[in-house]
């Protein structure tokens, strides 16, 4: 699906850190051998950080390959309902064979799951950027660039219910990439 219609490419993910050793993050390492990593030196890379791997990832893009896959869908006979569902008898009661949960914090009420919590994340979207052709994570900020803009992220705050954004997440989200970028050569 790699392409323009799907919005799939592959891209150099830079990982970035101030210390020399690196290890594959957890979930990586079940299978290490889909991340063929790089470790680079100092004057291999363009980043002011000490240490950075490189891996080629493919990058997703939500914007362009939700709407390709669910046209695929429906050429392939497939129909999509959307419903509001009040408790959990009117989501068993469906005749469909396949009912796909996309309730979000609406789970917890839907399905009496009183061990859900929210994890809040918020990203902030810059105007696109085409020239930009690598991506990075240093620490929690990362950075994707897309067609419909470039992403940077990231927090997860454990515990938040609210879906508003915080302007002070944000400032402090920006000024994070800002020194990263600001710090290349």
């Amino acid at each position: 699906m790699a392409g323009d219609r799907y919005g799939v490419r592959w891209l150099p993910l830079f990982m970035l850190r101030e210390d020399a050793e690196f290890s594959l993050p957890w979930q990586w390492q079940v299978a290490p051998e889909l991340y063929r990593a790089t470790t680079l030196g100092k004057a291999e890379h363009p980043f002011s950080q000490r240490g950075a791997t490189r891996i080629y990832m493919m990058l997703i893009e939500p914007a362009i390959y939700l709407p390709a896959v669910l046209a695929d869908f429906r050429v392939a006979g497939g129909k999509v309902v959307v419903q509001h569902f009040r408790d959990l008898t009117e989501v068993i009661g469906q005749k469909e064979p396949v009912v796909l949960n996309c309730t979000g914090l609406g789970a917890k009420a839907l399905f009496n799951d009183e061990e859900l919590i929210p994890v809040k994340g918020q990203l902030t979207f810059l105007t696109p950027q085409p020239e930009l052709n690598y991506m990075y994570i240093s620490g929690s900020s990362y950075m994707f660039p897309r067609r419909d803009g470039v992403l940077l992220g990231g927090t997860h705050e454990r515990g938040i219910w609210t879906t508003e954004p915080d302007e002070s997440v944000i400032a402090r989200m920006l000024d994070d990439h800002k020194r990263i970028s600001d710090g290349m050569r």
